[in-house]
């Protein structure tokens, strides 16, 4: 008879045994909570119930850790079917789905601001995706610049709704009512005015800005 192979014990003690991905995922959720600062050894080794001499028979360092992670986060982002003959569907399927990857992991999208994450730790889809979706904008004729820039807008208004809207869980309100109502005598009617405004949800809002994407789009398409 051939030789079995052993298979690792998923769990050990009542916990899962540990490995480099239960170390990947658990460091994303504690990133999409809280952000990359608070990934240390200690506090990765406390969470998954293990000492931090455990950890180092797995990985590297912190900086392996946190690579380990934002590969993980980029693997999650599935990229949708791009058609340039439904383009305007294309775009709203292809910010739906990073938007739901954003709701996921909120904190975890600071990485380029909270670590120097090294290029052989990109994922690839940080690298396929984006350039997909500038091959749809080059495919219905916008020029590489045009392309360039709506794929950079795109970045800047989803990133900012995740965290301002969806992280928050905020309405659209230029400032919280509370500012003005602690300032009783400032004369400022405009914003009042708005805060009396019926605000659109987040969801409505979202559709919002993916249609003023659209409109950007359409603005730089070249006239027959």
């Amino acid at each position: 008879m051939p030789p079995t192979t052993r298979r690792r014990p998923a769990t050990r003690k009542g916990r899962p045994t540990l490995t480099r991905e239960l170390i990947a995922e658990r460091a994303l959720h504690l990133a999409g909570a809280e952000g990359f600062p608070a990934i240390t050894m200690r506090r990765l080794a406390a969470d998954l119930g293990v000492t931090v001499r455990a950890l180092y028979n797995y990985v590297e360092d912190r900086q392996e850790v946190v690579e380990l992670a934002t590969q993980l986060l980029m693997s999650y982002w599935q990229l949708p079917e791009l058609n340039v003959d439904r383009w305007e569907d294309s775009v709203r399927a292809y910010c739906a789905q990073m938007r739901s990857l954003y709701r996921r992991f909120p904190r975890a999208l600071l990485v380029s601001l909270d670590e120097d994450v090294r290029p052989r730790g990109v994922h690839p889809a940080r690298l396929r995706n984006p350039d997909a979706f500038l091959g749809l904008l080059r495919g219905i004729g916008l020029s590489p610049l045009d392309a360039v820039r709506v794929h950079t807008e795109l970045g800047l208004k989803l990133f900012g709704f995740a965290l301002l809207i969806d992280y928050r869980d905020a309405d659209v309100s230029p400032v919280p009512e509370q500012w003005l109502t602690a300032q009783p005598d400032l004369h400022v009617p405009h914003l009042a005015e708005a805060l009396r405004t019926a605000k659109p949800t987040p969801d409505e809002f979202f559709d919002h800005i993916v249609g003023t994407l659209i409109l950007a789009i359409k603005a730089c398409l070249p006239t027959s």
